[in-house]
């Protein structure tokens, strides 16, 4: 992940940094077990003080989202030696693999006949344990779309539900709902804070996000004299919004930019824009916007990489643990 700081944007150096690294974390730029530069060698490239980076790196360590190995570097949280355990295991399952092909070979099994006796064999181990699972998001609407995202992704018996983060944390009941459940789901940036509140017993995952088809499609359709705007909740979100933006509408000038708190930066956003593409969460831009100014929202869904990587191998372990335990009983 290459990271940018704007000195157009009304945003700190500060905030530009922790919000790249920690939007980069959410959006799957930066994966778990991702090393960063140093200290040195990114204020170096970035054209500011050390003290800077080292303070930003303090933040995001003490909120779960990085690590520091002595000797070695920082890293992106949750990667390390359970990463390379899993990798092992990969490795070995495709020993075991390549030995059932084999096996088919010799006894004149098509490919097609074993693809066919394999997956007959997964629909019905997975088809014994549904799972419930709970996803933890921040703006409600977005949260459903999510899940409803995931859902075509899990098995058709399994539940999926969403929660909003400032409810779990408000409502006891809701809270003792959800550490019930097989497993929870959230954004890879906010994993730690979901964690924290959920208590160490309960499993989390985190996963990464991209933008969506739709917004891809949208920022690209746009004519190539269109005025653009943008507008989020969260200031730190501006250089990782802006510069995705960009790279989808490379062919318009540089947008303009404004945070939704800032009542004069919105005005000023409304009175010079054609089109403005919002963040989600910041909908309200929509209250009075004139006829001639168009809006989106600059949606995420689910990574599939990261759910194919950081979700389907825990489900089959959770999974593989309660067949276990019913064959037990």
């Amino acid at each position: 992940m290459k990271i940018r700081l704007d000195r157009d944007l009304p945003v700190s150096l500060n905030q530009q940094l922790r919000g790249q690294i920690e939007y980069g974390i959410a959006c799957s730029e930066l994966p778990p077990g991702s090393q960063l530069p140093s200290v040195r060698e990114l204020a170096a490239q970035l054209g500011i003080a050390t003290a800077t980076v080292s303070q930003v790196y303090k933040e995001l360590q003490g909120a779960g989202l990085l690590k520091s190995q002595p000797g070695r570097g920082t890293f992106v949280a949750g990667g390390g030696l359970g990463a390379a355990q899993n990798q092992e295991r990969i490795l070995e399952l495709q020993r075991h693999i390549d030995a059932l092909i084999g096996l088919a070979e010799r006894l004149g099994i098509s490919k097609g006949e074993l693809a066919s006796m394999v997956n007959a064999r997964l629909g019905r181990h997975n088809s014994l344990e549904p799972l419930h699972l709970s996803f933890v998001g921040i703006f409600p609407e977005a949260t459903r779309a999510y899940v409803a995202d995931l859902r075509l992704m899990l098995q058709p018996a399994d539940r999926i539900e969403a929660v909003v983060l400032k409810q779990l944390e408000a409502d006891p009941k809701l809270l003792r709902a959800v550490r019930r459940c097989d497993l929870v789901v959230t954004m890879a940036n906010r994993k730690a804070q979901v964690q924290g509140i959920l208590g160490p017993k309960v499993p989390v995952v985190g996963l990464g996000f991209i933008p969506s088809e739709r917004t891809r499609l949208a920022l690209a359709e746009l004519g190539p004299r269109t005025r653009l705007g943008i507008l989020s909740t969260f200031p730190e979100f501006l250089p990782t919004m802006k510069a995705g933006v960009e790279g989808f509408a490379s062919h318009l000038d540089p947008p303009l930019t404004a945070v939704l708190g800032d009542a004069e930066s919105v005005a000023r956003l409304v009175s010079s824009c054609d089109v403005i593409v919002y963040a989600t969460g910041s909908e309200a831009v929509l209250e009075g916007l004139p006829e001639r100014v168009r809006a989106f929202e600059y949606r995420h869904i689910p990574d599939p990489r990261s759910v194919e990587r950081d979700l389907k191998p825990v489900l089959e372990r959770i999974r593989e643990g309660k067949a276990a335990l019913a064959a037990g009983t």
